[in-house]
């Protein structure tokens, strides 16, 4: 499919069939958001893959849910944790000298290639910033003491719907002025 149809069925699934997500597939969709573009190359990012099978993916789809959001997660057979790192110092000057967060910009650009590779694979995803993020960070076995923050979660499954809801998006004339 080209791209502009890829874009165009990568959608927040909140359905999900239980079933498992391929491990290799997994692996695949990771290696896209590691080839992500990053201001100066610093690639602030970790991931944190929860596979289906480990005994961490009851207490992951619990973590992932919180104050009654997010239900759906307790179907995603696989979880994508991301956390922001250090930018390097090339990047750290960057954001002082301009103001701009250009490391919240990188992870923004890592997570779309996570979801859209996983679009392109069937697998539905949807990016979830609202967790119990001390049981997140709990299940990945990082402790109290880790500082880090966790900036989203992706949750992952096979879809129940194979078609692409309509989306609904403003007009590009809304949103664009094409000048010459």
């Amino acid at each position: 499919m080209d791209f502009l149809e890829l874009v165009k069925r990568r959608e927040s699934c909140r359905n999900f069939t239980g079933e498992p997500v391929d491990s290799a597939a997994l692996k695949e969709i990771v290696e896209a958001g590691r080839l992500a573009p990053s201001a100066c190359n610093s690639q602030p990012w970790k991931f944190f893959v929860v596979e289906s099978g480990g005994e961490r993916m009851e207490e992951m789809r619990r973590a992932a849910q919180i104050a009654g959001n997010n239900k759906f997660a307790a179907k995603a057979s696989a979880f994508i944790v991301v956390f922001r790192e250090k930018p390097n110092y090339s990047e750290r000057v960057g954001q002082v000298l301009f103001g701009r967060e250009f490391s919240a910009i990188d992870i923004g650009l890592a997570v779309e290639n996570i979801v859209l590779a996983a679009a392109e694979k069937g697998i539905g995803s949807c990016i979830l910033g609202m967790f119990t993020e001390s049981a997140v960070k709990e299940c990945i076995g990082l402790g109290k003491r880790d500082k880090r923050k966790v900036e989203l979660v992706i949750a992952l499954g096979v879809p129940v719907a194979t078609e692409p809801r309509p989306k609904k998006r403003k007009e590009t004339s809304d949103i664009a002025v094409f000048l010459k």
